[in-house]
């Protein structure tokens, strides 16, 4: 049985970058760090830099609810 995602702004901002593959390449992680946010949610330091990728990159990255 597929695990439910705990977390959909960690879902959205990864899919926004490119993907679990794609954004771990892109920053130098382990697929399965990348992975693992979609459950446990992006820590605030790992968030930060997302942001800048996205902005480096011309990328938008979803905005968190309320």
């Amino acid at each position: 049985m597929e695990q439910p995602i705990k977390d959909p702004y960690a879902t959205a901002v990864i899919d926004a970058l490119g993907g679990t593959t794609a954004l771990a390449r892109e920053i130098d992680a382990p697929i399965s760090t990348v992975h693992s946010w979609r459950t446990i949610g992006i820590p605030a330091s790992r968030l930060a830099h997302l942001q800048l990728l996205a902005t480096a990159t011309g990328r938008t990255l979803p905005e968190r609810a309320s």
